[in-house]
C-alpha cells in the first residue's frame, strides 16, 4: 500500500506537525507495513521538523507559468469549479494508491465570507482530490474539521457533491458530523484529533509560572478580513489589564511561523508586546522545537488562552487548563469534546468583554479542570486505541 499525504503547506504551522505525526501513526496502525509519502511546499523546514519519523518528504514546486496564470486567472472570473494544477498532479497521483487529505480548516468557508449572499468557493483541495478519484485513488479526509459552508447554495452544493465521493471523512469533532449528516452524507464518522494521539510520554511536573497566551492574525483575519493597528493596540490593552488583574507574567506561545506575515503568530505577538506597558512581564516561548517543543514550555503555564486550535489542544494534553478562543466552528466543537460543554470558550469578537473574568475563573478553578483533563485525556487515549484500527 502507497499512501500519499497532502493538503497542509508545511509544518511551520506546528498544529500540521501534529497532524502529520498523529496520520503517521494511525496509518502504521491501519495499513500495517505501507509506503507513506508527505508532500511538501516547504520541503527544508519540513526535512527538519519531521526527519525522525520514517516517511518519504516529496517536495512540491508551483509552476504558476504565464499561460496557466492566464487560464487559471479566465477559469476564476468566469467561476468555473475547476483549475490547471500548478504542482505536478500526475507525478504525485502516480506515487500513491490513497490519499490522506490532511489539515484542519481545508474544508470550510471564512465567517466573514458567509456573511455575503454570493461568495467563492472554489478549493484546490476538492479540486486535487476529485480528479485523484476519477483516476481511481482513493481518499480519506483525516484531521478536519469540515463545514460549514453558508447559505450560498452553489457553495453548498460543490462541496456536498465532491465530499460525498471521499472513502471517509474522519471529522475531528461531533459538530462537523452533524453538520455534513444534515447535508445528506454519511460517509463520515468522528475520530479525535491527530494531535491528541501526540504525546511526550511521562507528563513531568513543572513549576507553574505563567499564563500562556496564543493570539494569531489569522483569527482576525477570518473573522473580519483584514486586521491593523488599531487591533494591534487594543490586544495590548487586554494583555495588560490580564497582567493587571492576574498579577501573572505572560508566556507568549507562537503556534505559526509562516513567512506570510499575516498568518505569522510570533510577528503578531511581538507587535502586541511593543505596544504594552506591562512589556517586562512578557517572556516568548521557544518555538525553535515546534509541536514537541513548545509541549514542555506549556507545562509551566498555570493555565493557557489560545485562538490556534491546536496550540489548545498541545496545552490539552499535557493537562493544562486551557481556554479557547473561537473564531470558527471548530473551537466551539472542540471545547464541547475536551470539556463536554462549552464553558471555556470565547467568541474572538466577545474578549474585550469577557476575557479577563474568564479567565481569572480558570485560574480559580484550576485544580479541578487539572483533574478533568487528567481523566478526559486517559479516555480519549483509550477511545483512539480501541477504534484505530476499525
Amino acid at each position: 500500500m502507497r499512501v500519499g499525504l497532502y493538503g497542509i503547506y508545511g509544518t511551520y504551522n506546528f498544529g500540521c506537525e501534529g497532524i502529520v505525526r498523529g496520520a503517521v501513526k494511525f496509518i502504521r496502525k491501519h495499513f500495517g507495513e505501507c509506503d507513506i509519502t508527505y508532500f511538501s511546499y516547504s520541503y527544508e523546514f519540513d526535512r527538519k521538523a519531521l526527519g525522525d519519523l520514517d516517511i518519504k518528504i516529496v517536495p512540491l514546486e508551483n509552476q504558476r507559468t504565464f499561460i496557466v496564470r492566464g487560464i487559471n486567472k479566465a477559469l476564476r472570473i468566469l467561476k468555473c469549479e475547476k483549475r490547471l494544477f500548478t504542482i505536478p498532479f500526475k507525478k504525485i497521483i502516480d506515487q500513491i494508491d490513497i490519499i490522506f487529505s490532511i489539515g484542519g480548516d481545508i474544508y470550510t468557508i471564512p465567517a466573514y465570507l458567509r456573511k455575503r449572499e454570493k461568495y467563492p468557493y472554489y478549493n484546490h483541495l476538492v479540486n486535487f482530490c476529485d480528479e485523484a478519484i476519477s483516476r481511481g485513488k482513493k481518499v480519506v479526509v483525516y484531521g478536519a474539521s469540515v463545514g460549514p459552508f453558508g447559505k450560498y447554495k452553489k457553495a453548498v452544493d460543490y462541496y456536498e457533491k465532491n465530499l460525498r465521493k471521499y472513502e471517509k471523512i474522519l471529522c475531528r469533532e461531533l459538530d462537523s458530523v452533524d453538520y455534513l449528516r444534515s447535508l445528506g452524507l454519511n460517509n463520515m464518522t468522528f475520530f479525535p484529533d491527530p494531535a491528541f494521539a501526540v504525546r511526550l510520554g511521562q507528563n513531568e511536573e513543572a513549576e507553574k509560572k505563567y499564563i500562556g497566551v496564543n493570539l494569531s492574525p489569522l483569527s482576525l483575519n477570518e473573522t473580519n478580513g483584514s486586521y491593523g493597528e488599531k487591533e494591534v493596540k487594543s490586544m495590548a490593552l487586554l494583555m495588560d489589564r490580564l497582567i493587571d488583574e492576574t498579577g501573572d507574567s505572560l508566556l507568549f506561545v507562537p503556534h505559526v511561523v509562516s513567512e506570510n506575515p499575516n498568518d505569522n503568530d510570533y510577528l503578531f505577538l511581538k507587535e502586541i508586546s511593543n505596544e504594552m506597558a506591562n512589556k517586562e512581564k512578557v517572556s516568548f516561548a521557544d518555538y525553535s522545537g515546534g509541536f514537541l517543543g513548545i509541549k514542555k514550555q506549556l507545562r509551566e503555564c498555570k493555565i493557557v488562552i489560545s485562538a490556534r486550535m491546536h496550540c489548545a489542544i498541545n496545552a490539552v494534553c499535557e493537562n493544562v487548563p486551557t481556554l479557547f478562543l473561537s473564531y470558527s466552528q471548530k473551537s466551539i466543537g472542540m471545547c464541547k469534546y475536551v470539556y463536554g460543554n462549552d464553558r471555556w470558550v470565547i467568541k474572538l469578537g466577545d474578549i474585550y468583554t469577557d476575557l479577563i473574568s474568564k479567565a481569572i475563573e480558570l485560574l480559580d478553578n484550576r485544580e479541578n479542570i487539572n483533574q478533568q483533563l487528567l481523566n478526559r485525556n486517559k479516555e480519549i487515549l483509550e477511545y483512539i486505541r480501541l477504534n484505530e484500527e476499525q
